[in-house]
């Protein structure tokens, strides 16, 4: 399948069925009764949770080790991220596109093991300097 049709899928399955629940709907609900960062450290608590099946069927989960308090704090730090693109953006089509872009580099088969880890850890970086600069305001 080539890249581009494996993009349009992963968008699909998970760009809108995970952002229209994350953020679409729960970030959204959370945002009316607790601040920005306190929503997205909700949303990524049950983000977590919701990976939580593929540790029993995918090999990649399986085999992370202790690299799941990375795989963790990248998942929170993405929450962050993807909260203020939702807030600039007022929707979730750019989320959509961000997910299934970041799925697709991070899960492919044919990058070199260091890319999901850079990827991650730049995620990372831009989660801590927006939360900080939210937690500034």
């Amino acid at each position: 399948m080539s890249p581009v049709m494996v993009l349009g899928v992963w968008m699909i399955t998970f760009g809108i069925g995970e952002e229209a629940g994350w953020r679409g709907w729960l970030y959204a609900f959370l945002i009316k009764t607790c601040g920005r960062l306190q929503a997205a450290a909700w949303v990524a608590g049950v983000w977590m949770l919701w990976h939580l099946p593929a540790f029993a069927f995918n090999e990649n989960y399986r085999e992370m080790g202790w690299g799941v308090i990375g795989w963790a704090i990248s998942l929170l730090y993405g929450s962050v991220l993807l909260g203020w693109l939702f807030h600039r953006s007022g929707t979730i089509i750019p989320l959509v596109i961000w997910h299934g872009v970041f799925d697709l580099i991070t899960a492919s088969d044919h990058l070199p093991d260091a890319v999901p880890m850079l990827i991650s850890g730049v995620v990372i970086v831009q989660g801590i300097y927006l939360a900080r600069q939210q937690a500034r305001h």
